[in-house]
């Protein structure tokens, strides 16, 4: 009688404990920067590839590269042998562009980079004006080739029949929001509410309103003029020198120009924002500009007729702003300001040659829930000092992104708040190619505000001091309002169709996003200590992978006498536009 053997073979190699060894493999770009003649630096991306170290784990195997392991049983019995094979796919491959092979989020691969042959260097289509379909470079395509209709013959310009109430601006519109109430900030006639100071509400051109007839004083912050009152306790500059309006916008080795864009001088307490250890951190310098403006679009601020109309996305304060992108910005032009090629800014056109490593967000900055003592579940209250109290990135970070940041640019500043101070505030305005498409996806870009304050905490004192730490970017959850949500497209999305521009509206003109998004001029207000010496950290990043580009504009960072109270979440974080 013969003894049947069974052997068990395996195609994939592992070690004495069973470990299958993996591979990941992410592409990766690199930037080389040319002068043309005029001048002007010309960013190319190229694509490069990047092998990660291999890594063994006893439960598995996570890989990126999108291989195979094969099992392969083989069962010998009386000389016949029976031979099962098994493929299990351990992931999807993360695409390239130009290989071939139409992958991932790729509209076409024809292998090769060459511009007009069908299939652009970004993998999406060549654009066919008159074909009906906006594709990139385009503004516009509403099926022909003629002039005198809502698109131009050449697809580049929008000119739609305006009709007010239909939620679009269309010119001559200087509003839309999609309904005929007056009062409410856009008229029935399309023009905005003239700003009413006492309504409570801050509205264009009002630097603050407390809905009020106190006109300043011991406990309120906001004059009837609207205008901010300042306390004899608050060592708040009460006026700021400009100190960016000689600077060398071509000039990247000197970073420091970026904090006086931004509004922070550094010159005396008296009349600016005192900072040290300034540290800025962007590989390629092509992802950051220092600019007088972005986009083409102006319209009339003031409402006269006789002062000429001012760009829409124009310095909040002095006479430039900070452009940083998960992508690459184009240079500005003469004048000073950012004008990107229609419609530029989606698709495979999104990387830098910033790092993708490590998968942590940078220091201080750490996405964990920090309230309730660093257990979480009680936001913005009872912040352990170290992790995020708003209790906001941890989810977003790890379970909706994977924790896959890409092409990652952050700087941090330390500085010490002044007595009678407890807020600070800032403009910015986030523009991104993945709306609509990626709305409720892992593929949502991150800009993020960050503030440790080490002050201990007292409950006791009257006020209750309640130090924060944590991210400062976050918005009212609309389904619950004890929370706050991430600055991501998918938050933003409610305010994209509102006080936001989408599509082919006008206001996007010359940034690049048309047939996207760009939001309008936000404000975020954080609340700290009077005399603390905080952190600050501003963080923008892909997460779930390193295509498609997000761009935020910054501007006009400033102390705060009155503050906000972190544990109301409407009343710290980002306040939407009126």
């Amino acid at each position: 009688m013969s003894i049947g053997l069974s052997t068990l073979l395996l195609a994939a190699c592992g070690d004495n404990d069973g470990n299958v060894t993996g591979t990941a493999t992410e592409g990766q770009n690199t930037t080389d920067t040319t002068t043309e003649d005029g001048g002007n630096p010309t960013t190319t991306q190229t694509q490069a590839s990047e092998t990660a170290p291999t890594t063994t784990d006893g439960g598995g195997t996570d890989s990126d590269s999108g291989d195979t392991t094969t099992a392969a049983t083989t069962d010998t019995t009386n000389g016949v042998t029976d031979t099962e094979t098994t493929a299990v796919d351990t992931g999807p491959m993360d695409p390239v562009c130009g290989n071939g092979v139409v992958e991932g989020n790729e509209e076409c691969d024809d292998g090769n980079d060459v511009e007009g042959d069908g299939c652009e260097p970004s993998c999406v289509p060549t654009p066919v004006c008159g074909n009906g379909i906006p594709e990139q470079g385009e503004v516009c395509d509403d099926g022909n080739t003629e002039d005198g209709d809502e698109c131009s013959a050449d697809c580049q310009t929008s000119t739609p029949e305006p009709a007010c109430g239909d939620g679009t601006v269309q010119e001559p519109e200087m509003c839309d929001d999609g309904n005929q109430d007056p009062g409410d900030g856009c008229e029935p006639d399309c023009t905005p509410t003239p700003p009413e100071c006492g309504n409570g509400i801050e509205e264009r051109g009002e630097q603050c309103d407390d809905g009020n007839e106190v006109n300043g004083g011991p406990g309120d912050f906001c004059k009837n003029d609207c205008t901010p009152f300042f306390p004899a306790s608050c060592n708040a500059p009460a006026e700021y020198v400009v100190c960016d309006n000689a600077l060398d916008l071509a000039n990247k080795a000197d970073k420091t120009q970026a904090h006086k864009a931004i509004g922070i001088c550094n010159d005396n307490p008296a009349n600016s924002i005192q900072i040290t250890d300034w540290s800025f951190n962007a590989v390629d310098n092509a992802s950051w500009q220092i600019a007088k403006g972005f986009g083409t679009y102006t319209y009339d601020h003031d409402m006269d007729a006789n002062t000429p109309n001012k760009l829409l996305y124009s310095p909040r304060e002095g006479d430039t702003m900070l452009i940083i992108s998960t992508g690459t910005v184009t240079p500005p032009n003469g004048q000073g300001v950012v004008v990107q090629p229609p419609n530029s800014q989606a698709g495979f056109v999104g990387n830098n040659a910033n790092p993708d490593l490590p998968d942590t967000m940078p220091a201080p900055m750490v996405a964990k829930n920090g309230s309730n003592g660093g257990l979480g579940g009680t936001p913005f209250k009872g912040c352990d000092g170290v992790n995020d109290c708003s209790d906001t990135l941890q989810h977003q970070w790890f379970d909706i992104a994977s924790g896959d940041p890409d092409d990652q640019l952050w700087f941090t500043f330390k500085t010490k708040v002044p007595a009678g101070t407890f807020g600070y505030t800032f403009d910015f305005v986030f523009c991104s190619g993945e709306w609509p498409v990626f709305v409720d996806s892992s593929f949502n870009d991150l800009l993020v505000a960050w503030q440790v304050d080490p002050t201990p905490a007292d409950p006791n004192a009257m006020p209750p001091v309640e130090p924060y730490t944590g991210n400062v970017t976050f918005i009212p959850d609309p389904n619950d309002q004890t929370k706050g949500l991430p600055l991501t497209i998918t938050a933003l999305d409610p305010y994209y169709l509102g006080p936001g521009y989408t599509y082919a509206e006008p206001q996007l003109q010359g940034t690049g996003f048309e047939q996207h998004a760009c939001s309008d001029w936000f404000t975020a207000k954080g609340g700290v200590q009077p005399g603390a010496d905080i952190t600050i950290g501003f963080f923008i990043t892909d997460m779930g992978d390193s295509n498609y580009t997000s761009t935020a504009l910054l501007d006009n960072f400033r102390w705060d006498c009155e503050g906000c109270v972190p544990s109301e979440v409407d009343d710290c974080g980002v306040m939407p536009p009126q």
